[in-house]
């Protein structure tokens, strides 16, 4: 909340999205800051509290553990199960791409202190969501189906639409990363700030945007974002 504060102002309107674990993070500040205007939960996990028995593990354990989260092996199997199209996108430099954050100086020591907080809690906050929320899932999720967790957000969410990203698995934003951008749009552009027209900014000759600004923070293997008023 202190970020958003920062980015759009104290009493700001902003809108936050969150993909995977990084939606269970958007849910828990759509549901505590009242000046959320609007939540994009992507192939968000959402119905499963806290992290069982490893927040009790023994820091050194817990350490352990997390040298194995950013092992090449596990992040290749993590990496072919993320995508519909496998032989286009589940490459060896997407399993580089995507250790980047784990060779992070203090990613063990965060991820460790995340392991022994306990974790998130969403599903017990989803229902005190309240602003216009869109669920975006990839048709051919294989690690959160879609058949299980949509209906479940449709039902909790009070004012949620949902829309489908076809040939497409758990990481709409790389995958079909147009589709989702513009439903993305659409959202906010229908529901978010429909009287938001564009303006000649001063001093200039050419004609743009003044409103919403995007931007992106990384949660583990996920990821967050957020738009205010700029």
């Amino acid at each position: 909340n202190a970020f958003i504060e920062k980015v759009a102002g104290p009493d700001g309107k902003f809108c936050i999205a969150g993909a995977s674990l990084g939606g269970a993070a958007a849910i828990e500040v759509a549901s505590s800051n009242p000046n959320c205007a609007g939540l994009f939960l992507v192939d968000a996990q959402g119905f499963v509290d806290g992290i069982g028995p490893m927040s009790a593990m023994p820091k050194p354990v817990a350490r352990l553990g997390v040298e194995v989260l950013k092992s090449v092996p596990l992040r290749s199997s993590a990496n072919q199960m993320s995508y519909f199209d496998k032989e286009t996108y589940a490459t060896d430099e997407a399993v580089v791409v995507g250790r980047i954050h784990c060779m992070r100086e203090g990613w063990n020591d965060a991820l460790v202190s995340f392991m022994q907080s306990g974790g998130f809690e969403p599903s017990t906050k989803l229902a005190k969501i309240t602003c216009p929320s869109l669920v975006l899932w990839g048709r051919q999720d294989g690690i959160l189906e879609g058949d299980e967790f949509v209906p479940k957000f449709l039902d909790a969410l009070s004012d949620a639409e949902l829309k489908w990203i076809e040939e497409c698995g758990h990481v709409p934003h790389l995958e079909q990363p147009d589709e989702m951008a513009a439903a993305v749009k659409g959202f906010l552009d229908n529901r978010i700030y429909p009287s938001q027209e564009p303006v000649a900014k001063e001093g200039s000759s050419t004609t743009e945007w003044v409103g919403p600004g995007l931007g992106l923070a990384g949660i583990g293997a996920t990821v967050a974002a957020v738009t205010g008023q700029f």
